[in-house]
């Protein structure tokens, strides 16, 4: 009985054969599971940033416009997310109508009124977004200026 219990002790591991074929399949398995996971992240962590603005950040205008409006990555939810149009120069006063709205049209669209007659300067546009989708938030801010 001794003799068998040193034998299973002392018997070699069973080491199952992996030829070259199986080495590359698990690999392309492995390698196809870790970008899912990736893409899926990405996506995860997306948020409603900027993509465009009818005033192009660093813009020069000779003509006040009447509304800004900016297009965001993602639908925004219409409460908490807005546009502000403030002075860059002297008290930073906010200049827009207040009246920032996510459109009923496009929920990617946030647009805000300014006045028919806004002085020559510089400004600052503020915006801050709650994604509609999973409730991140950001907010990011640019310049234009009025000659």
């Amino acid at each position: 009985m001794t003799r068998q219990i040193s034998r299973a002790i002392s018997a070699p591991p069973v080491v199952w054969p992996v030829n070259r074929r199986m080495r590359c399949h698990a690999g392309g398995v492995f390698l196809a599971l870790t970008l899912a996971i990736s893409a899926a992240m990405g996506q995860a962590s997306a948020h409603a940033s900027l993509v465009s603005a009818s005033i192009k950040p660093g813009a020069v205008l000779t003509k006040a416009p009447l509304t800004l409006a900016a297009l965001f990555a993602e639908a925004v939810t219409p409460k908490g997310s807005f546009l502000r149009v403030f002075e860059a120069t002297g008290d930073g006063a906010e200049v827009d109508l207040e009246n920032s709205a996510v459109s009923f049209k496009n929920a990617k669209q946030i647009t805000v009124s300014l006045p028919k007659k806004m002085p020559k300067g510089r400004y600052l546009v503020m915006w801050y977004t709650i994604s509609a989708d999973d409730g991140h938030r950001a907010g990011g801010s640019f310049a234009f200026t009025l000659k």
